[in-house]
């Protein structure tokens, strides 16, 4: 807690903002893709209304050329795919998404913003994305702590809470805010201490923070699969 007993403020909170500000581009790179990690499941593990029109093979190419290059500077490749993907009528019509839609939307701006911001991918452009996936966990939270729908795991979110440390607890957010910023936390610890030149997503480190960042984004999905489509 800080010293006047208020929560920190989980959205720009100075320590993990100085985070993001030791990093050079590259490693604001990878900063962004771990966080778009972290929403991938609900892109690829739920089904999109199919008047989105979005083709599933250039959606795994999309996500493949993501992850191939993260050194922060232009891509031809991820951007042809991108806007291989932004053929679709998704773009070009207006929706009013559900729950899980507002996720799958959420992260495909993300992609974008991740386009636009290659070959700069400055300390605001990581911030925003980074920012992003923080809102949309502490947006689940809300949501779970209003619904009247019973939702499996409720247990284990709140044992999980009751024995969260410092100063993880000092945010007093909800369950998927809470577990966000831990796996946030140690990508970002991971990325700063990685040695020069390393490729960390083939490293050991790196496959263990893309398995945080899958095991959580499939919770969101367990969660968001427990409310009912139109």
């Amino acid at each position: 807690m800080s010293a006047m007993g208020s929560p920190v403020d989980w959205r720009f909170d100075g320590i993990l903002t100085a985070q993001i500000r030791r990093m050079d581009r590259a490693q604001r790179h990878q900063a962004v893709f771990f966080a778009l990690r972290r929403l991938q499941a609900p892109l690829t593990d739920i089904t999109m209304p199919e008047e989105w029109g979005v083709d599933p093979t250039a959606l795994a190419v999309l996500l493949r050329q993501g992850a191939a290059q993260l050194n922060g500077e232009p891509d031809d490749a991820f951007q042809q795919a991108l806007d291989r993907f932004s053929e679709a009528p998704l773009f070009e019509s207006e929706f009013d998404p559900q729950l899980a839609e507002n996720f799958q939307l959420e992260a495909i701006s993300g992609w974008m913003l991740a386009s636009e911001a290659l070959g700069e991918m400055s300390e605001a452009q990581t911030d925003a994305i980074v920012v992003r996936t923080r809102e949309l966990a502490d947006y689940l939270d809300m949501y779970l702590h209003d619904t009247l729908t019973v939702v499996p795991g409720e247990e284990e979110r709140e044992r999980y809470l009751g024995n969260v440390a410092e100063p993880l607890r000092a945010y007093n957010v909800g369950y998927f805010a809470t577990r966000n910023l831990e796996v946030e936390g140690r990508c970002h610890e991971a990325i700063l201490t990685a040695v020069d030149g390393t490729d960390l997503l083939a490293s050991v480190t790196g496959r263990d923070l893309l398995a945080l960042c899958d095991n959580y984004s499939r919770e969101l999905v367990a969660v968001l699969s427990a409310f009912p489509r139109d």
